[in-house]
């Protein structure tokens, strides 16, 4: 159980922290990057304080957000709630839920995300998507503690704790007037940044390794490990697509391996991600009909295909999550004017 330091404040205990500790080395690696969110977690994790956790897209923030909360004295549930994965018109409603007659065809009182998670966490993923008109509500929500549903009148109180997410720098956009001030600071009680895979190398070795031997159960085959060449190719790479992309890269070095993983089983370059571009000039770019214009143009498209697809493979499959690591509209991707994207999602 959690203790008090001498200033009356929760801490946790040593066993608490040898199992945090223990839970997240296992699932991140010994490197000291990650030794100093530990730290964080280890500090935070028993305090009712609003945590913001920033990092790249694929970096492990939902895993650090998991990690404050199993850590905590809360006995609630840990409900995840992705901001940028729906339509603007219906976070509101997610987030506070409505009452019956709200609007038309709510037949019947629906609590929201809020209250789903009383005595636990609120976990807000990629807060930065949140529409700015919404932002109100939701600082009054945090000072308040307490959520007044979509055509109540009635307010419910809250026990909660939210931590937020981001992959976007908010202060730049606080700057740029697209995030309020007042609910960054709000949010930004404690700061937790989760560092890129390509700052994290001595954690490498340990998580291919890691999510070699999680591939070879799902597949119920014994792979042999990494050959050096592989492992140079895994320490050259940059790793963009961060923790989210080696685990894909391995699964499929997995599958394709029928004894030691070798460096073209991993499907990518030391030199990065855009290294082999013969692909660019493949069959039917160049005829004897074809203007440069056309020729260009036809390039673009292969290289607009190319780039979707494997943000479709980063994100497994999570449209939304693929128009933000493109950085596009979400509406982009379903308007997207390649027939063959359907299939692809």
């Amino acid at each position: 159980m959690a203790g008090r330091d001498r200033s009356g404040a929760d801490v946790l205990s040593c066993g608490q922290r040898t199992a945090a500790e223990a839970s997240l080395r296992e699932q991140t690696g010994p490197g000291a990057a990650i030794g100093r969110v530990l730290d964080r977690v280890e500090k935070v994790a028993p305090t009712p304080y609003t945590v913001l956790i920033t990092g790249e897209t694929g970096a492990g923030k939902e895993l650090v957000a998991r990690s404050v909360h199993a850590f905590s004295r809360r006995t609630g549930p840990f409900v995840p709630v992705d901001c940028g994965s729906m339509p603007a018109s219906l976070i509101e409603d997610a987030l506070f839920g409505h009452e019956r007659g709200a609007f038309t065809g709510a037949d019947r009182c629906v609590p929201g995300q809020f209250e789903a998670a009383q005595g636990g966490t609120l976990f807000l993923d990629e807060i930065s998507n949140l529409p700015l008109a919404l932002q109100p509500k939701l600082l009054r929500a945090l000072q308040e503690r307490r959520v007044t549903r979509l055509g109540g009148s009635e307010p419910v109180d809250l026990d909660i704790r939210v931590i937020a997410a981001s992959n976007q720098d908010l202060a730049r956009l606080v700057a740029a007037g697209r995030f309020r001030r007042d609910l960054y600071h709000r949010l930004n009680e404690i700061g937790i940044a989760v560092p890129p895979l390509r700052e994290r190398r001595e954690d490498l070795p340990f998580l291919a390794e890691r999510f070699l031997r999680e591939a070879g159960r799902e597949l119920g085959k014994e792979v042999g490990g990494f050959s050096e060449a592989a492992l140079e190719t895994l320490l050259a790479y940059r790793w963009p697509g961060n923790v989210r992309e080696l685990r894909n890269a391995v699964r499929r070095a997995a599958l394709l391996a029928d004894g030691p993983v070798q460096a073209r089983h991993l499907g990518i370059s030391a030199s990065g991600p855009a290294a082999d571009t013969s692909w660019l000039y493949g069959p039917g770019n160049l005829d004897e009909c074809t203007s440069l214009k056309e020729a260009v143009q036809r390039t673009v498209r292969r290289v607009e295909r190319r780039l979707l697809r494997e943000a479709l493979q980063q994100s497994e499959g999570n449209k939304a999550q693929a128009a933000r690591i493109l950085r596009i509209d979400y509406k982009t991707i379903h308007n997207w004017p390649f027939a063959g994207f359907r299939r692809l999602g």
